[in-house]
């Protein structure tokens, strides 16, 4: 089902979920070293896929991030998987909600109109799991994930939890963005709830100078702190 195509000449990989319409994040760690590095990017929103595939692709406000350069796409370097991810066991369709005034904040939660303002659409998308992509990635190839950022707008927790065990084994860093604040039923997605969750799989919470939102450092991986470059401030 997934696409875990890894270039010949790429060693390391990060996971960036919930991508935008620009993956700014993706952009990031990409221009900051290419050499070796191939990035999943996981996006189910039509939208912003066809945005960040289009060539002409350029930034709709001030203070987002850049877009991801077509290069990274060509060169294999940046691996698109139109899903969205959840805690699942099996894949499923449900409904997901476009937004009209930032397509960056639509969501599998029915948006709160007055918060984020006007639905554009709701469609449908396929939903699986982190496990079911690690469950198809090429381990041989690449031994562990250096770093996976999620900012799925209320669905961060049940992400981590769709990891099943590969997340305690297999990942370095993690950063999770917490809240439901603007979405309906999304309430489970808490800092704490994420923190102690994070906490069971024997990671701890760090102040990293690069990240905004709760980021984590696995402390089976203690000896990569300083090795792997992450970025969240875009």
């Amino acid at each position: 089902m997934f696409n875990t195509t890894i270039p010949d000449h790429c060693k390391r990989a990060k996971l960036d979920i919930g991508l935008s319409y620009n993956a700014p994040h993706s952009q990031l760690w990409l221009d900051n070293n290419s050499d070796d590095l191939v990035v999943f990017g996981f996006e189910p929103a039509q939208d912003c896929i066809d945005a960040i595939m289009s060539p002409e692709n350029k930034k709709r406000h001030e203070v987002h991030g850049e877009p991801l350069k077509r290069k990274y796409i060509d060169s294999g370097n940046f691996v698109m998987n139109q899903y969205a991810l959840g805690n699942v066991e099996n894949k499923e369709t449900r409904d997901f909600y476009i937004n009209e005034n930032d397509v960056g904040t639509s969501s599998l939660y029915q948006p709160v109109s007055e918060i984020l303002g006007p639905l554009k659409r709701k469609t449908t998308v396929d939903v699986l799991s982190l496990k079911m992509f690690f469950d198809e990635f090429p381990w041989d190839k690449i031994d562990h994930i250096e770093y996976i950022k999620i900012d799925a707008q209320g669905e961060d927790l049940n992400i981590l939890k769709g990891a099943g065990d590969y997340l305690k084994e297999r990942v370095v860093y993690v950063t999770a963005e917490p809240g439901a604040y603007g979405y309906y039923g999304a309430e489970e997605n808490s800092r704490n709830n994420i923190a102690n969750y994070m906490f069971k799989q024997g990671f701890s919470i760090v102040n990293h100078p690069n990240t905004v939102d709760p980021t984590f450092i696995n402390k089976k991986f203690l000896d990569k702190k300083d090795d792997v470059y992450i970025c969240q401030i875009s």
